[in-house]
């Protein structure tokens, strides 16, 4: 059995190279077996792309035919006095805002799409708020939460749109996770209770520090950086 010298993987006894690192494989004692099929295609193929016309057409059928079912049987078993299927006629709708816009509109630019996104999830919250007859919490909790998730979401778009390192990009999810707690517990405390008072989110806010200054330590010590590099093969 032999092992690549560079990043230590097992290899296998076709192997003449490391299939992760690239080293060339030499072993007195195991020369590379040249008889045996390898454990994997030499051939590099290529799946075909999916139509996204058709999957679109696809999700809509699915999606307007379970709506369709669950109105019939609303009306049917129920009557009219529970209208349970309107939930499911707008998770229906958010679902086809949240796929088939961005399989047809492949060049829409990023901002366009959350803005898709988040006005969805705000008319689908505001469909909620109408049916349970209080628009109270929808303007006080749910419309600011969602603004607040599709800002996070689009200061995460523009870090990826700069191509950064996998541990730069993985501080910025932690510190935009860390902040929209934060801005969560204070539209919930406003809410409820017409004052902020935070807490569970400073903790949560303190946890992901912690998280990120170990990584930001590894991220300015290039040995360190390669060490890991070299250990979790990233």
């Amino acid at each position: 059995m032999s092992y690549c010298v560079q990043c230590g993987v097992e290899l296998d006894s076709t192997a003449g190279r490391c299939p992760l690192c690239g080293t060339p494989v030499y072993n007195p004692n195991q020369p590379v077996d040249r008889t045996s099929p390898p454990p994997f295609p030499a051939i590099r193929q290529e799946v075909a792309p999916i139509d996204r016309r058709e999957l679109a057409v696809a999700v809509t059928a699915v999606l307007s035919s379970a709506s369709v079912f669950c109105v019939l049987l609303n009306l049917i078993l129920v009557g009219r006095s529970v209208p349970w299927s309107a939930y499911v006629t707008g998770a229906a709708a958010l679902l086809w805002c949240w796929s088939v816009p961005h399989l047809l509109a492949r060049r829409l630019p990023v901002w366009a799409r959350l803005a898709i996104d988040g006005a969805a999830l705000a008319l689908y919250l505001l469909l909620i708020a109408l049916l349970t007859g209080g628009l109270g919490w929808y303007w006080s909790l749910a419309l600011p939460v969602t603004a607040a998730l599709c800002a996070a979401s689009l200061a995460l778009c523009a870090v990826f749109r700069k191509k950064p390192s996998l541990l730069s990009a993985f501080m910025a999810v932690i510190l935009c996770i860390g902040l929209f707690l934060l801005v969560l517990e204070f539209f919930i405390d406003f809410t409820v209770s017409g004052s902020y008072r935070p807490f569970w989110s400073l903790i949560a806010f303190g946890a992901c520090l912690a998280l990120i200054a170990p990584l930001l330590v590894v991220r300015l010590r290039p040995g360190l950086r390669s060490e890991v590099r070299r250990r979790f093969h990233f």
